[in-house]
């Protein structure tokens, strides 16, 4: 309870939001045929995609002729996956919803409004804070339901740099970050990963730092100086070595946790020493690992720990208007959020539990990678954290999946300088924004 006590106070901070304007309303209609099905959506991991399976069954179980459709994803796929599924309104009837592209779905109309099936009970939300909710909540109206709360995490292998004698200091600078990259290239081989292609969060984070943010009043609230800073980082990695080659992702699954660096491969040159991740993924990259190597948390480098750090709804689940039977999919999510069996099966997959009852159920279960993460979230997070930022605008999917990217990209084959892919990026995503309003 005393953990779940302070997720709620860190995200007390984000429950006056930015308010902004929803489009479109209703709940969707059922059909007799389709009455006993539902189809859930999700990106994940391994273990979250068994550990999801298992909650599908339970529920089945728990409502006699109900059929559970999972299907889920890699990140980069799912997101691809969602659009297409939009654009011809056959969208599943859950959908995992992410934080950063919540808004998009409200403003394109492609949600239900959550508050008619928590009014009359169908969602009990009696034992989630309001702080919570709120995270969910735009415009008045309640769009999602969080899953969990989760935080930024350098994750790495604490094996390799106590062997090499390196310290990992919490609230590190970049600066800071540089420096041991290189230290654990010279004395190991192995390399760094800066987040390459996996869009804008680590970007967005540094920003915050300065006392900026990404995404401002329709347009980028990074100068070209921010952007050239932050791919100067790829610039003078692959200029000295200690930065993984682009090559080898061309190799592996963008976003993958199981074809991450930190744990794929063996070959020094296409390894490395940290991933930027969330705390919630520890347990799934631990796995992976088989030669005995312990993962560690610390959070993400940045000029100003307390600036930059955030706690955020790690995921999301949404109910779409494409939905033939929301009200079956309401009692999935409810079922999801407050059943300790189900609760139990995912424990701190997403996250730690939004419902305060639940969190004290699975406190006992929690193993050593799940104290990790909420020691992380505990004592290195919420001490150094503040309200996060607002939901990413229309036009920010372009800008993360697309064009930032590719600009990382050609940094790191050399094709252009930080300073001129900068230039490029922040005029493109400048349009790319305009043209989204």
């Amino acid at each position: 309870m005393k953990a779940y006590k302070k997720i709620v106070a860190a995200l007390a901070a984000s429950a006056a939001l930015v308010s902004v304007a929803a489009c479109g309303s209703g709940t969707g209609s059922s059909s007799k045929a389709d009455s006993n099905k539902i189809t859930v959506a999700w990106w994940g991991n391994q273990q979250r995609n068994e550990r999801q399976a298992k909650v599908n069954k339970l529920f089945e179980a728990a409502n006699e002729g109900v059929t559970v459709d999972g299907q889920f994803s890699e990140w980069d796929d799912y997101w691809k996956k969602l659009s297409t599924n939009a654009a011809g309104n056959k969208m599943p009837d859950v959908v995992a919803m992410d934080y950063s592209y919540l808004q998009q779905y409200i403003d394109n109309g492609l949600l239900v409004d959550l508050d008619q099936y928590i009014k009359d009970g169908t969602i009990d939300t009696s034992d989630i804070d309001d702080n919570v909710l709120s995270a969910g909540r735009i415009d008045g109206k309640t769009y999602a339901l969080s899953l969990g709360n989760s935080a930024p995490a350098l994750i790495y292998n604490k094996t390799l740099t106590d062997k090499a004698g390196i310290t990992v200091p919490d609230n590190m600078t970049v600066d800071q970050f540089v420096d041991i990259s290189k230290q654990v290239y010279e004395k190991t081989g192995v390399k760094t990963n800066f987040r390459y292609y996996e869009a804008s969060e680590l970007l967005e984070y540094i920003l915050r730092g300065d006392g900026k943010q990404l995404f401002g009043d329709g347009k980028l609230g990074a100068g070209e100086q921010d952007v050239e800073d932050y791919l100067g980082i790829y610039q003078q990695g692959i200029e000295e070595g200690w930065h993984v080659a682009p090559e080898i992702f061309a190799q592996i699954k963008a976003g993958s946790v199981e074809q991450d660096p930190l744990v794929y491969g063996t070959d020094n040159a296409a390894r490395s020493w940290c991933s930027f991740k969330f705390n919630s993924q520890l347990n799934a990259m631990q796995a992976v690992l088989t030669d005995g190597s312990e993962l560690a948390m610390t959070n993400w480098p940045s000029a100003d720990a307390k600036k930059a750090g955030y706690v955020k709804p790690s995921m999301f689940f949404v109910i779409t208007k494409s939905s033939k039977n929301p009200e079956l999919a309401a009692k999935y999510i409810d079922f999801y959020t407050n059943n300790e069996d189900a609760v139990k099966t995912m424990l701190t997959d997403r996250g730690l539990p939004v419902n305060a009852k639940m969190m004290d159920a699975i406190e006992s279960d929690l193993d050593e990678g799940d104290q990790k993460s909420v020691a992380y979230l505990n004592d290195v997070v919420i001490p150094n954290s503040s309200a996060i930022n607002p939901p990413a605008p229309a036009g920010a999917t372009e800008v993360n999946s697309t064009l930032l990217p590719s600009i990382e990209e050609e940094v790191l084959y050399g094709k252009k300088s930080a300073a001129d892919a900068a230039k490029e990026f922040v005029s493109e995503a400048n349009d790319a924004l305009a043209s989204a309003k």
